[in-house]
């Protein structure tokens, strides 16, 4: 515009008709507009110097009309420039308003023109050479005008793209985010049945054990199956808790090749016959963790590289110890990632899978993140993914004295334990195991039954309940007998994920249970 208005300045001097100081006083006061426009864009106010600059120019110009020979076209074409500037820079409805000034504006003068009533002419009526001067400028300003209007438009159709993009984007995860929290809910409950039935099955398998004679080497054969498909099935139970899982389980110190090495067993499965295992482990490798967590981050390493090997390959987890830390390695000789693909496998939602939900990766930095611990990724050229990830070590705990074994299947017979649950086959099982250990035993469906149970039982030493029931349920209960009987020992069992913070009277048990682990649990209880 500072060009265009230098060509006119030029032009209007060399017009030998035009008066010298008219001119300079014309083109003075459209720099000092342009001028001020120039300011106004450096401190950001573009729409304020678009409206003034225009609303300068539209009041020079009809000046001009008025005082410089009338409605001349050279002179109305100049309306047109300005009502593209404003429009190209406000918008339509400003150009609008402006185009409808404009047109008020030369009928008006154009009356004046033809009634002989315009003031007098403080110039040159007609010059071809302003005539050619005022029509370049303005075809020159409406062309720059049009093309800055065109990129604009460009740019805010591409923002409007972005956005709605962004939208859709955000509209999918909030979708993807309500079906994981929906399958979570479902895999919790399905879960939580699913443990009743395992500790069932448990517990009639170990009832069975006790009965068969020694030297029946095929039944006691087939209550090993038994209880290997047991704990394989209380492995799959707790990766759906994991999905269903809305807070951290509290840590404890595991030894993490004894959870690889449980994991392990499940890996065949997950991957097929075609990917070669191979697991390697250090023994007392010790870290502070949850085995949920753990299992969690191993099930999306081992499924992602299930997904680097389409036909088949060889997929190595090794543990090992280095001075201060846990070294957890998973490798595969997959298709391996490119460097851009791994600089965002940890972004949540990113996924280079048409069908994925790119919350595998992300979930595994995240829990790793929530130990302490760090992960490293490399991807060598020859191919292949390898997956290290480092946790703190945890000092092992104290083994228990052997001079006080805890109390098992010979407890003593004097003891009364009450069992509540609402399921009666999971109830009696539960009554099974400690009856077993020479407990005296009685039950109730519920925690206000328990609490009718305990205003009439006097000799009662310890609780073991379920956590979800009707009417009252395990945690209502345990809170209630902490205000009546704060010295009396309760252990909350329940088929969901662990939460439950422990003190020395309560604690905390996931279903499937086994009676060694509620009877030690009970027996260092009741001391």
């Amino acid at each position: 515009m500072a060009l265009l208005a230098a060509f006119g300045a030029l032009t209007a001097l060399a017009e030998t008709e035009n008066q010298v100081g008219v001119t300079i006083t014309f083109y003075g006061l459209v720099y000092l507009a342009l001028f001020g426009l120039h300011r106004a864009v450096e401190s950001g106010r573009v729409l304020l110097g678009a409206y003034a600059v225009s609303l300068f120019l539209w009041g020079l110009i009809a000046f001009v009309t008025l005082f410089f020979g009338g409605l001349q076209g050279q002179n109305a074409a100049v309306f047109a420039g300005c009502t593209m500037l404003l429009a190209s820079v406000a918008g339509g409805r400003a150009g609008l308003a402006m185009a409808a000034a404009s047109v008020v504006w030369c009928a008006m003068v154009a009356a004046l023109e033809v009634y002989g009533a315009l003031p007098r002419s403080l110039g040159p009526k007609y010059s071809p050479l302003n005539a050619w001067q005022a029509l370049t400028v303005t075809l020159v300003l409406v062309s720059v005008l049009m093309r800055h209007s065109q990129e604009s438009m460009r740019r805010m159709y591409t923002r409007a793209v972005e956005a709605a993009a962004e939208r859709d984007e955000a509209l999918r995860r909030s979708i993807q985010a309500q079906k994981m929290e929906l399958v979570g809910k479902l895999a919790s409950g399905v879960a939580h049945d699913f443990n009743n039935l395992l500790t069932i099955i448990s517990s009639a398998s170990e009832s069975l054990r006790g009965q068969t004679d020694d030297r029946a080497e095929g039944n006691l054969a087939l209550l090993s199956e038994i209880d290997e498909a047991s704990t394989r099935a209380a492995l799959l139970v707790r990766q759906l808790l994991a999905v269903g899982r809305a807070e951290p389980t509290p840590l404890r110190v595991l030894d993490l090749a004894e959870v690889v090495r449980s994991f392990s067993r499940l890996v065949p499965r997950l991957v097929g016959r075609s990917i070669a295992l191979e697991v390697s482990l250090e023994e007392g490798a010790t870290v502070s963790a949850s085995v949920v967590a753990i299992e969690q981050i191993l099930l999306n390493l081992v499924v992602n590289a299930r997904e680097a090997m389409p036909e088949g390959g060889h997929l190595a987890v090794t543990v090992r110890r280095t001075d201060e830390e846990v070294l957890l390695e998973v490798v595969d000789d997959g298709v391996g990632m490119a460097p851009e693909v791994r600089d965002r496998i940890f972004t949540p939602f990113f996924t280079t899978k048409p069908s994925g939900t790119g919350l595998g990766l992300a979930t595994v930095h995240e829990r790793v993140t929530q130990l302490g611990g760090r992960v490293e990724v490399a991807c060598p050229a020859e191919g292949g993914t390898r997956f290290a990830i480092y946790f703190p070590r945890a000092e092992a705990p104290r083994a228990e004295s052997a001079l006080e074994p805890p109390p098992a299947k010979n407890a003593a017979p004097s003891r009364v334990v009450l069992v509540v649950d609402d399921e009666p086959l999971v109830r009696q099982a539960l009554v099974r195991m400690l009856r077993r250990a020479r407990y005296e035993v009685i039950s109730a469906e519920n925690g206000a039954e328990a609490l009718e149970l305990l205003r009439e039982r006097s000799d009662v030493k310890g609780v073991v309940s379920d956590v979800s029931m009707p009417k009252l349920d395990g945690r209502a209960l345990a809170a209630e007998l902490a205000v009546r009987a704060p010295e009396l020992p309760v252990i909350l069992l329940s088929g969901h994920a662990a939460s439950e913070t422990e003190t020395p009277l309560r604690a905390f048990l996931a279903k499937p249970v086994t009676s060694d682990t509620l009877l030690s649990t009970l027996g260092r209880m009741l001391g």
